[in-house]
Parts: C-alpha cells; sequence; structure tokens
C-alpha cells in the first residue's frame, strides 16, 4: 500500500503540469455543461416557440377572426389559379410543347375526366408516354413542375428496353384541375 502510494506521489511530482491542464480541462467542461443547460437550452426553447408562433401567423399576431380570413382569402386566392374547363386544350398543347422543347416524342395520350362536386371542380386524369434521352426526361419533369396550372403527378414509370441505348421511355400519369363554368 505504501508503494503505492509512493508510486502515485511520485507520478503526481513529474506529470504535475499534465495532470493540472486535465484538471482544468475537466472543471472547463462541467463549467460549459452548466452553462448550455442552464442558460443556452431554456434560451433556445423561448426562441423556437416564438419563431414556431411567429411562422403559424405570418410574423402577426393575429385573432380569430383574422386567421379565417386570411384563411378564405387564402382559398379564393387558390380557386383563382385553377383554369376554366375550356382551358383543357390549351393545357394539353402546353404538355407536348414542353415534350417538344426537351426533345422528346410523345406517344398516345388518355383522358379520364372525374367530378369534384362539393367543390365545383372537374379533374382530368391524364396519361401519356413520352421517350428520348434520361437528361431530357429529367428536364421535362422539372418542367412540369414549374407549370403555372393546377397539375399533379400522380405516378411515373420509366422503361429502357435496352442497356447499350440511351433512350429511355417515361409514362406519367397527371391529374390536371379545372374549374367548372358557372360556378
Amino acid at each position: 500500500m505504501k508503494k503505492r502510494l509512493a508510486y502515485l506521489k511520485e507520478i503526481i511530482r513529474s506529470r504535475s503540469r499534465v495532470l493540472l491542464a486535465l484538471v482544468l480541462f475537466l472543471l472547463l467542461n462541467i463549467g460549459l455543461l452548466l452553462y448550455q443547460g442552464l442558460v443556452l437550452e431554456p434560451k433556445l426553447a423561448n426562441l423556437q416557440n416564438q419563431w414556431f408562433a411567429r411562422r403559424s401567423t405570418g410574423g402577426a399576431t393575429l385573432d380569430r377572426r383574422a386567421i379565417f380570413d386570411k384563411g378564405t382569402a387564402d382559398l379564393e386566392r387558390w380557386r383563382s389559379l385553377i383554369p376554366p374547363k375550356k382551358d383543357l386544350a390549351r393545357i394539353l398543347g402546353e404538355l407536348y410543347e414542353l415534350a417538344a422543347t426537351n426533345s422528346l416524342s410523345v406517344g398516345g395520350v388518355n383522358f379520364k375526366p372525374d367530378m369534384i362536386k362539393d367543390q365545383g371542380l372537374l379533374t382530368y386524369t391524364i396519361g401519356f408516354n413520352v421517350s428520348g434521352r434520361y437528361a431530357s426526361i429529367k428536364s421535362f419533369l422539372a418542367d412540369l413542375g414549374r407549370l403555372r396550372e393546377m397539375i399533379a403527378v400522380e405516378t411515373i414509370s420509366l422503361n429502357n428496353q435496352k442497356i447499350t441505348e440511351e433512350k429511355v421511355n417515361l409514362k406519367v400519369s397527371l391529374v390536371a384541375y379545372l374549374r367548372v363554368e358557372g360556378q
């Protein structure tokens, strides 16, 4: 036991700077952990709550009536973006133009109309095939996402007949939302 104590005293005497540095780092670490837990985390939680509250109201404090009015105005603005049924031919023309702009050839096109009666909306499920280079297909899909009309991509299927060719076939199903005239 005396021998161990003597070894410990010798280690402390010969490595006093290293041990002092370790003790200082340990105290610094404990101090930073306390600062984080007692000061930073509560402050962060408060800032997050404030940010979520501002985000949900658009930065302003709104009462229930103002929130309802804002929601109603947003819905009206959204409904105004939905084109009338008579614009279906123009929308199809834009789809063909997008394909041509991206050097794609268009195969057959099929339609399936459906009515959403309580909303006064008509949906057209538009299915078609395009073929061309992979980069062109990718650009075409990006252009579809930038269309102004209310069009949702429902399904996508890529197919490559020959692994040695760069030609890819894309089968896509879109849903176009149209307003029924007089609604």
